[in-house]
């Protein structure tokens, strides 16, 4: 079987796991698609060769599939996901256990050991560079609210959403020159929002 119809078909598996948290406000079905269409786009800009690609890709699907289980350390979940799926269709077990890697790679502030793991972890912040950063920092206190019963008051997430900007780099070259001037200014707009809040 190609490597593009792999990918498809767990495109289409993952897409019907996912239904389950669709009504996440942040972690949903259209946040993994974003982070697997940005993960390709770095892919190909930082020249990954096609296997790596391919794993990365997987590793994108399946990122966020153990929210289907638990929302807290969901990473460990989204990996045993996709060790069981790949294991099913045979997949070669060096490739498992690097789409394994990729994945824990998406837990907040863990360290990067390679190409695969920089790349997934700028797909998946990639929005702290993007025009609608600060609406996506905002469906991402209400989910927490709604699914986690966590509610922070409206300063106190924009105070940590401030500091978690300013501590977060972009590791690939790529990310670093298309993103990082658009985050300074969300890092920016966020300052004034808190400033302005009494």
């Amino acid at each position: 079987m190609s490597e593009q119809k792999i990918i498809n078909n767990v495109l289409r598996y993952v897409l019907d796991l996912l239904e389950k948290v669709n009504h996440f406000p942040y972690h949903n079905i259209n946040h993994t698609l974003d982070v697997y269409s940005r993960s390709e786009y770095l892919a190909d800009k930082e020249f990954v060769h096609l296997e790596e690609k391919t794993d990365l890709l997987l590793a994108a699907l399946f990122h966020d599939t153990g929210f289907i289980e638990q929302y807290n350390q969901n990473e460990v979940i989204g990996a045993r996901i996709a060790r069981e799926y790949l294991e099913s269709i045979n997949w070669r077990e060096e490739r498992i256990s690097r789409i394994e890697w990729i994945i824990m790679a998406t837990v907040v502030f863990s360290k990067p050991h390679n190409k695969l793991e920089q790349i997934i972890q700028d797909a998946d912040f990639d929005n702290l560079g993007r025009k609608d950063c600060l609406s996506k920092t905002m469906s991402l206190k209400k989910e927490l609210r709604i699914i986690s019963k966590i509610n922070i008051p409206t300063r106190d997430w924009l105070m940590s959403s401030y500091w978690l900007f300013r501590i977060h780099k972009y590791n690939t070259l790529t990310a670093i020159i298309e993103r990082d001037s658009t985050k300074q200014e969300n890092i920016n707009k966020l300052y004034g929002r808190i400033s302005s809040i009494k």
